[in-house]
């Protein structure tokens, strides 16, 4: 649909102008190498994988991506670095299977159910050209890995950012990254939303208390250029 795909290119233009110049600077001021090691958990199109390469050159990099023809998009489109590797899996706080709801716009797939009364989502269908129940373009059920098996499994050492990005499932994501302790991460980068999009939506006070508890802090929040959304950056307190 012509409406989305121009939605969708104003929101990435407006991103690129505004909110990854400031997560830039970020970065740049805390990050001071060259490869740092990041794993990206909700990876669409590759537009955080861009980020971190375009500063860090040599960044390891683990994607993971649900979604099979954007999976195969970001495999194409990387297939020249070895220091990329994509999964072709959700994250979760248990192994096994998933219902993963993709949406009319890539970027806010989820596996978290809609709350069809939201007056946020009624606007944002409205925006699209779309009914609230419209939003969703197919559901179907997908592999889902915990974060802290998948570091067992391939022996990471040292992981300097983890990023998640998941359309509300980000509390689930971590209960799996923590589910024995010592996991220590540079720094935890959450998209937090301040709406009522999803039915069983996760306070940001939930989040922190969780964080808190496993010896990550607050390091700073950073706004995007629309919308009433923030990446809250977490520094483990060593």
């Amino acid at each position: 649909m012509l409406r989305i795909k121009l939605i969708t290119a104003l929101i990435h233009l407006n991103e690129s102008l505004i909110f990854y110049p400031r997560l830039k600077r970020f970065y740049k001021n805390n990050i001071k190498k060259t490869n740092p090691v990041i794993i990206d958990v909700g990876s669409n199109k590759g537009q955080t994988i861009d980020f971190f390469l375009s500063h860090f050159k040599d960044s390891v990099i683990y994607g993971f991506e649900p979604n099979r023809d954007l999976y195969l998009g970001l495999c194409e489109k990387y297939k020249h670095n070895k220091n990329i590797t994509i999964t072709n899996c959700g994250v979760s706080d248990k192994e096994g299977k998933l219902l993963f709801n993709e949406t009319i716009m890539s970027e806010t797939s989820t596996f978290e159910t809609l709350n069809l009364d939201s007056d946020y989502l009624k606007m944002k269908s409205k925006v699209l050209g779309v009914s609230p129940d419209g939003i969703i373009k197919k559901s179907y059920e997908v592999d889902v890995v915990t974060l802290y098996s998948f570091i067992q499994k391939i022996k990471i050492e040292h992981i300097d950012v983890i990023k998640i990005d998941t359309e509300g499932h980000e509390y689930k994501c971590m209960l799996g990254l923590f589910e024995k302790p010592g996991i220590k991460v540079g720094f935890i980068q959450l998209e937090q939303h301040n709406n009522d999009m999803h039915a069983n939506k996760v306070t940001s006070d939930t989040i922190n208390d969780l964080l808190n508890a496993n010896n990550y802090k607050l390091f700073t929040r950073i706004k995007h250029g629309f919308g009433d959304f923030v990446e809250a950056v977490y520094a483990y307190n060593s």
